[in-house]
């Protein structure tokens, strides 16, 4: 058995994402981790909430695990994933994953801790040329403050994912989970195809120009004709500095969020190498004594702002989608480089967010990554000769593929 491997829940950021990403290679590369103050730097005591535990639990069944306290508010746990196998994991050949959440816990976090042992499954097993998909329905909270929406996930994740070499994800909502305007559960089926081959090394580097911009508006119904007009004003106003010389195209993307205190804005910008931007807003500020207008122009001006900031460095990544790469850049086959951007000549440094998610793989996997965001990665599912060495564990129980997991 390998040692087991301490990490402090307090380091960097100092949130779940430590959690997430830490469970989900110790799942992938059976390396036994113990976590301690879980959550240490977030308000209320920390600790896992149910969200977190609805991915260690699937993580922890995946792996065959042995997990010592893995319970709603633990701030400590042990993760032990059983030994590495080439079979099992009934759904790595087709099937259904339905993750049950019955709190509006954000979706698209559990899918961060799940996608890569799903993508990676196959890697080293006999079924590694299987080409089948795997439907991965998840019930929860779909757009949830400080976290990153479904649309986000459709428009930005997805295709960037696409550019590195992840086989193409289908997204379908089939009912909205909100964490504003009343607590409400929603769900959504990602439909993805796991790797047959180890993933290569990937070059993010050239941006290239932004030829298009998309808004995605949730809000009232009664609001819609507001947000169009204040985002016209704005993309008139700033043309030049979202699309320089080139032809503005903008497409706007209205729902009615059938409530009076949901307003959510996603501007995503595509450029001529197939890279994309994306800023958003799920609106969480107090809206008492606050007047409509005053509210769809903070929202229009934070998510255009951050936007801009985002093209005006020239990276290749959001500040969002680069400490999503990391686990990807970690586990491929060679050096990865993901060019961050540029202000004042200065390189910009990764988020709190990507630091962590950097320390953690270092900690986990013994990757690292350099000042540039290069990394060379673990080669996970090839050795040296090329042949596959890594595989996620084999005895998970039967009832895998139909998991349903609660908590409250």
């Amino acid at each position: 058995m390998a040692r087991t491997i301490h990490l402090e829940g307090t380091t960097l950021e100092g949130g779940g994402q430590l959690l997430r990403l830490a469970t989900c290679l110790s799942t992938l590369t059976s390396t036994p981790i113990s976590i301690t103050n879980i959550r240490g730097k977030r308000s209320g005591g920390g600790g896992l909430k149910a969200q977190h535990l609805t991915s260690v639990q699937w993580l922890g069944t995946a792996s065959n695990a042995r997990i010592s306290g893995a319970e709603l508010k633990s701030k400590e746990i042990t993760f032990t994933p059983g030994s590495r196998s080439t079979s099992g994991l009934k759904w790595r050949n087709g099937g259904d994953v339905h993750i049950k959440q019955n709190t509006p816990g954000s979706v698209n976090l559990v899918l961060q801790a799940v996608l890569p042992c799903m993508l990676f499954a196959n890697l080293g097993s006999e079924d590694a040329e299987v080409d089948e998909k795997v439907r991965v329905k998840i019930t929860g909270g779909t757009n949830v403050s400080n976290s990153p929406s479904c649309d986000y996930i459709e428009q930005v994740l997805v295709p960037m994912l696409s550019l590195i070499g992840i086989p193409p994800i289908e997204t379908h909502i089939h009912s909205r989970g909100w964490s504003q305007g009343g607590a409400t559960l929603g769900s959504v089926t990602y439909i993805l195809t796991p790797l047959r081959k180890p993933l290569p090394a990937f070059q993010l580097l050239d941006r290239g120009d932004v030829q298009s911009v998309r808004a995605t508006i949730l809000a009232p119904i009664d609001t819609e004709q507001q947000f169009r007009d204040e985002l016209d004003v704005m993309f008139e106003r700033l043309e030049a500095k979202i699309f320089g010389s080139r032809e503005p195209n903008v497409d706007i993307t209205f729902e009615d969020s059938k409530h009076e205190k949901r307003y959510y804005l996603l501007l995503v910008a595509t450029t001529t190498t197939g890279i994309r931007l994306g800023r958003d807003w799920l609106y969480d500020r107090s809206m008492r004594g606050v007047k409509t207008d005053t509210v769809i122009s903070s929202i229009v001006k934070k998510v255009t702002d951050d936007l801009i900031e985002e093209i005006e460095h020239a990276g290749c990544v959001d500040e969002h989608m680069r400490d999503q790469l990391v686990v990807f850049q970690a586990l491929a086959v060679g050096k990865s480089n993901v060019y961050g951007g540029k202000r004042k000549e200065v390189l910009v440094e990764p988020s709190l967010h990507a630091k962590t998610a950097h320390w953690v793989a270092k900690e986990v996997i013994n990757v690292h990554f350099d000042d540039s965001g290069g990394c060379k990665g673990l080669g996970f599912g090839a050795d040296a000769e090329g042949s596959t060495e890594h595989a996620i564990t084999e005895n998970v129980g039967e009832g895998l593929e139909k998991l349903e997991i609660t908590g409250d």
